[in-house]
């Protein structure tokens, strides 16, 4: 069904010729001649959009759309008028009005904004949905919590959620520190707001830079960084001792000082910003990973995200969730039978979480009838352990090769740009390209 529309406007030609336009768009149609039944007709039926007349019986266009915008905050309105009252009209725009049209009307340009308003809410609500499900997915309830060190972790979160210090999240490849960053945003008064996530280390030096803090385009246009984008919202900067010397310097400034050099001028650091690495912050600056000029780190929350060993109290709800989520995901619903939970507290799970769900979703292929079973788990947890075998220079291999592999597409035929955006020289580039057999274009393969 489409949108539903009330028109205003106390000319009966006017009426019917708006009235036979949109109809033949199929949309459903409402008319009154005056304000007062205007305002009569939104009271018995919800309208997505109404086409007022500026000048109707009763009262003015722009009283009229403060009364709208009043009584039915989520419909739109849409002024006409003629030249002489222009004015009017324009300044209506400021006190919320959707659009306004200019008589005599045009059957072609009246659909044309008509279709681009709903197209708009249609987007504005979608937006809405999905900003919802974001919510929902990450809302505080979603965090297992079973086990102690998991509540003492629940517990600090909700005392910190809402400061607007720097947050340090640490722990384990896999323990779900992505997962608890998001879960703090979502669970502060920063919600509304826009949640933004930069990993350092699968970004190289220069995207880094301009992605945090901004850049000149070649035009001479200033491209606002996300830590100045983002405004009152949250960005998450995750593998925090893979980012650049220069760059934790410039970071550290930001955040002393809650202000941002942007070449020209120094704006407000309005954002949150959660940190995560591997380690705890006093680890990373006794190794020397940190610059000094981050030494306020040291005082700030830190959240150990602990290693799914340390909370076998947690797995039956973890498994809950992915349950709940594989069967809202795929239409299929999936029950955990005997024995499942005992086999999978017996594995100990180097990858954490990310490695327990990416075992039950094997395990889900190979279930029968809808049933979690041992033997589906054991079988999803013997590929598992092949994976393992790899080892982890495989995976930071992996990595490696992502990187240098954008480097270089994004430079074709310049490896000395290519090179110099990774921070390597050229013969390193070649050297390391030859090994993850990364071919330049028009190469042999």
């Amino acid at each position: 069904m489409l949108d539903r529309i009330l028109i205003v406007d106390d000319e009966p030609l006017v009426l019917e010729t708006l009235s036979e336009v949109l109809s033949s768009e199929g949309y459903p149609v409402s008319q009154a001649p005056d304000a007062r039944q205007g305002l009569e007709v939104l009271a018995r039926e919800p309208h997505a959009l109404v086409l007022s007349d500026i000048r109707i019986p009763g009262m003015d266009g722009v009283e009229f759309l403060r009364e709208v915008r009043r009584l039915h905050p989520g419909t739109d309105v849409v002024l006409m008028t003629g030249y002489g009252s222009l004015d009017g009209a324009i300044d209506a725009m400021a006190l919320g009005a959707a659009d306004y049209l200019i008589k005599p009307l045009k059957p072609k340009e009246i659909l044309a904004r008509v279709r681009s308003i709903l197209t708009r809410r249609r987007l504005e609500s979608e937006v809405h949905s999905l900003h919802s499900a974001l919510r929902s997915r990450y809302d505080m309830h979603n965090l297992v919590a079973e086990s102690p060190s998991m509540s003492a972790l629940v517990a600090a979160v909700r005392r910190i959620k809402d400061g607007q210090e720097p947050l340090l999240v640490y722990g384990e490849s896999g323990s779900g520190r992505h997962f608890l960053a998001r879960t703090i945003h979502y669970a502060s008064e920063r919600r509304s707001h826009e949640f933004a996530l930069v990993d350092a280390h699968v970004t190289t030096p220069l995207e880094l830079a301009s992605t945090l803090f901004g850049e000149r385009t070649p035009a001479g246009r200033r491209r606002r960084g996300l830590l100045e984008r983002v405004e009152q919202g949250t960005v998450h900067l995750a593998s925090l001792e893979a980012l650049p010397t220069d760059l934790q310097q410039r970071l550290g400034a930001a955040l002393s000082t809650r202000k941002l050099d942007v070449g020209e001028k120094v704006v407000d650091l309005e954002c949150r910003v959660i940190l995560s690495s591997d380690e705890p912050p006093i680890e990373l600056f006794k190794s020397g990973r940190l610059a000094s000029e981050l030494a306020l780190l040291r005082e700030c929350p830190a959240l150990h995200v602990p290693p799914l060993h340390l909370r076998k109290q947690d797995l039956a709800g973890l498994v809950a969730v992915f349950v709940e989520t594989y069967s809202s995901e795929h239409g299929r619903s999936i029950r955990v039978g005997p024995g499942v939970i005992e086999l999978l507290a017996s594995h100990q799970f180097p990858g954490n979480v990310t490695q327990l769900f990416a075992v039950l979703s094997n395990a889900a292929k190979y279930s029968v009838d809808g049933e979690f079973s041992v033997e589906s788990i054991e079988r999803a947890l013997r590929q598992s352990s092949l994976a393992e075998d790899r080892g982890i220079a495989d995976h930071l291999g992996d990595r490696e090769y992502q990187v240098i592999l954008r480097a270089v597409q994004r430079n074709p035929g310049r490896l000395d740009q290519a090179a110099k955006e990774l921070g390597i020289s050229r013969t390193t580039l070649w050297r390391r390209m030859r090994k993850h057999e990364i071919k330049l274009e028009g190469e042999d393969a």
